[in-house]
């Protein structure tokens, strides 16, 4: 697994990795699901000052995982950052790339003297939330309502200064 910067040449796989990756733990759920959008949110990502995107390549030399952080959404203190998404082909699942994404995104923190991270997930995304909470983080704050309502929530998990230190 060769981890890596993302570059602007990567954009699409990223949004397909993104788009099965979102398939597979939302089923048949009625989510829209923009490649225009995804494409455009990516290729600012890939060059934003204040973001970092990493993925892992496969044996083709072509990603198969990526980690999108970003800055905290305000009013968090600018010690704070946020996971804004890590997402693996399902094809990769269970080989060690979430795990060396996951742990490369907290390298990246550490280093920048990030004091406490912030991620969402979906309340009935059981395989990411028992991912997560296997890494330190940990339940927070009010659950968010998602874009189908009261039944689909997203839950706010935060990893602590402990964690990251």
């Amino acid at each position: 697994m060769d981890l890596r910067r993302a570059r602007a040449a990567d954009v699409d796989a990223l949004v397909a990795i993104h788009q099965v990756a979102r398939r597979t733990y939302y089923g048949d759920l009625p989510f829209f699901y923009d490649t225009e959008l995804l494409r455009e949110a990516y290729t600012v990502s890939v060059d934003a000052p204040d973001r970092t995107v990493l993925c892992i390549d496969g044996a083709e030399g072509h990603p198969v995982g990526f980690l999108a952080l970003g800055p905290p959404i305000p009013p968090a203190p600018a010690t704070t950052a946020r996971l804004v998404g890590l997402y693996v082909d399902p094809a990769h699942w269970q080989r060690g790339v979430g795990g060396a994404l996951h742990d490369a995104g907290v390298d990246v923190w550490q280093a920048a003297g990030v004091a406490e991270g912030h991620l969402e997930v979906w309340d009935g995304n059981e395989r990411a939330k028992a991912f997560y909470l296997r890494r330190g983080w940990q339940p927070f704050g009010e659950p968010r309502e998602g874009p189908l309502g009261r039944d689909f929530v997203h839950l706010r998990l935060v990893m602590p200064a402990s964690t990251l230190q």
